[in-house]
């Protein structure tokens, strides 16, 4: 026999018994076909070819973690995930991504249903906590979002009490397949209410943190807005939001060189959400409390306390009742763009009416419903004028508008409304222009963007300008307010010592030594006093 045949036989025996399997050549081994070192030899060539092969696996499974974020099925239940999450008839996300263990979102929005919490709801470029497996299956903490910009329209109430509690549900439920801790935007815009009452913060830096009893938000710089607080700036706004009620903690705003202050505000929640608490007034400039036309005829300052009520979901919206004092560094002055007043500085050649300054007394006021009440005036200007009465201001009617243009037409009215008119137009064009511009600078998003993806955020950025459009007709609105009401006003007995007639129509009383004039307040802005101011005139003229 060959020598070498033997060597070839064992080659041919330890491939056949490689080729059996792990556990045949482990018994092989253990039953003396082997020693302990070919059993050894065994287990680790083996256990080599199993590490091998859990390598690879671990290495296909991470990339198919890694690359599972750009595919669209990930994307589109990211979104089914957003909309259940928040109850929204429609949501979008665009330019998703993961970097280094954060999820990145360029853009986001959805439109609200009558069980959500919002009307409509958009944010941009956000980044949030991803690992490896969030998103998979299992918990996925999120931790703090962080963004540049947030807008929502919240809603004022709901339609029932099941849709409110709906509504609740999807702000303050926690779940575990998308936990959030906390958000942080540089710039929020938060609106409520209806198109002609709506309130809102603008342009703050929000800070909002899950506590146990719900969500508490901090609002930093930018502007509150609610009924005639206009444009306010905020130094600071706390505010914790449960499912029951929402409690402003601190609400300190500036105003000028004057500060208000929101005390014991809250609104309990429901279906019709009532709010009460109050708002501290000082040195606040009026002609930020006012608007137009009545805005440039006064000037000064205000201090007072107000009480808050009513609901933000009903017709007569949130009413204020409170009273408005004259502090040590307050006053209102009225200017002489009054007919009365003009008529005034020309007949009565001893006394100024330019500029009416009242440094002493105060009022009533009452808001709520689309009117003002101004009651219990009692002002005074030293020895030049005093005010007392009361004067009720509402929007017109219909019939009141139509009527008012039809018939003044080419008086003062008649130009006001054209001027509104035209100013509409310019307002109009305007948001379309803006309007246009943003869907441009959609439509370029970045490159990944579908069709579809961008005209949903178009039409979310249409329905913003539609509701800015509203917004400005009710402030157009204001310079059609109705007055009614009147003042007893008195001024210096030497006052008409130029005409008889004036002299004998207002005789001087001997108890004060001062003249007493009933002022009739009815109508529109342009219209108040131009009757009686006409008739001074005319009757000014006469001799003694």
């Amino acid at each position: 026999m060959d020598a070498d045949q033997p060597e070839t036989f064992n080659d041919r025996l330890s491939q056949w018994i490689a080729s059996q399997g792990f556990w045949f050549q482990l018994r092989y081994s253990m039953s003396g076909g082997g020693g302990w070192s070919v059993a050894l030899f065994h287990i680790l060539r083996m256990a080599a070819r199993v590490l091998v092969v859990l390598l690879l696996i671990a290495i296909g499974f991470a990339f198919y973690l890694n690359k599972r974020v750009d595919s669209g099925a990930f994307k589109e239940g990211l979104r089914d995930r957003f909309a259940a999450a928040t109850s929204a008839s429609d949501a979008e996300i665009a330019g998703f991504q993961r970097v280094q263990g954060k999820a990145k979102i360029r853009r986001i929005g959805a439109e609200g249903t009558s069980t959500s919490f919002f009307q409509t709801l958009e944010a941009g470029n956000l980044s949030f906590d991803m690992g490896f497996f969030d998103g998979l299956s299992g918990d996925w903490n999120a931790g703090i979002i962080e963004g540049n910009w947030i807008d929502a329209h919240v809603k004022a109430g709901a339609n029932s009490s099941e849709e409110a509690q709906s509504a609740a549900e999807s702000l303050f439920k926690r779940r575990r397949n998308f936990d959030v801790l906390g958000m942080v935007f540089t710039k929020a815009r938060i609106t409520w209410g209806f198109d002609e009452r709506v309130g809102g913060i603008e342009d703050s830096k929000m800070v909002a943190n899950r506590v146990s009893e719900g969500w508490r938000f901090n609002f930093t710089g930018g502007t509150f807005t609610q009924n005639w607080i206009r444009d306010f700036e905020i130094d600071e706004l706390v505010m914790l939001c449960t499912p029951s009620e929402l409690i402003v903690e601190k609400g300190n705003l500036v105003v000028g060189d004057g500060r208000v202050v929101l005390k014991d505000v809250r609104i309990e929640g429901g279906e019709l959400p009532e709010i009460s608490g109050r708002v501290i007034m000082q040195n606040v400039p009026i002609d930020r409390l006012v608007s137009g036309k009545v805005g440039e005829r006064v000037a000064g300052s205000i201090s007072g306390e107000l009480e808050f009520s009513g609901s933000t979901n009903s017709t007569e919206g949130i009413a204020m009742d409170g009273t408005i004092t004259l502090g040590e560094r307050d006053m209102i002055q009225i200017r002489n763009d009054f007919p009365l007043l003009e008529a005034l500085d020309v007949v009565d050649v001893f006394n100024s009416y330019k500029r009416v300054a009242f440094t002493k007394g105060g009022f009533n006021i009452k808001t709520g419903g689309g009117e003002m009440l101004v009651s219990g005036v009692s002002l005074e200007a030293k020895e030049l004028m005093t005010l007392q009465g009361r004067v009720k201001v509402r929007f017109p009617t219909r019939e009141e508008a139509a009527r008012a243009i039809g018939e003044n037409a080419n008086s003062m009215i008649g130009s006001m409304v054209r001027d509104q008119e035209e100013a509409k137009k310019q307002k109009d064009m305007s948001l379309r222009r803006a309007a246009e511009a943003r869907r441009k600078e959609l439509e370029k998003g970045d490159g990944e963007d579908s069709a579809e993806k961008t005209q949903f955020f178009a039409g979310l950025a249409t329905k913003r300008e539609e509701k800015s459009v509203k917004q400005a007709a009710a402030q157009r609105a204001l310079g059609m307010l109705i007055f009614e009401g009147g003042f007893r006003m008195t001024i210096p007995g030497d006052a008409f010592e130029r005409s008889r007639i004036l002299r004998e129509r207002h005789p001087i009383d001997q108890a004060t030594g001062r003249i007493g004039i009933d002022v009739v307040l009815r109508g529109t802005l342009p219209e108040l006093t131009l009757s009686q101011a006409e008739e001074l005139l005319r009757d000014g003229g006469t001799s003694r």
